[in-house]
């Protein structure tokens, strides 16, 4: 996230950026724990109203990630919701 004019250009022109380093290998251990847990209900596409998990919650409401939603979009922007695509390799 240190060239913030990069990534702000293309979501600009592109309405994406892919940023790399922003999130850790290790920011996702306890999400892929929660989602593997066998209570958790999946449809085909994966896990569905994924915010109602603490996991997905707090990692959507990371400072690293509100702070780049806050450049784009405003200073009250909030995450409201999320689907975990769960597609297998030999899926599609």
């Amino acid at each position: 996230m240190t060239n913030t004019l990069g990534w702000l250009s293309s979501v600009h022109d592109q309405g994406f950026a892919i940023i790399p380093g922003v999130l850790t290998p290790e920011d996702f251990d306890p999400l892929i724990a929660k989602i593997s847990e066998p209570s958790i209900q999946r449809s085909r596409a994966g896990v569905r109203h994924a915010m109602r998990l603490a996991c997905v919650n707090a990692l959507a409401r990371d400072e690293r990630l509100l702070g780049m939603a806050w450049k784009v979009l405003a200073n009250d922007a909030l995450p409201f919701k999320a689907t975990i695509f769960d597609k297998s390799s030999t899926a599609n």
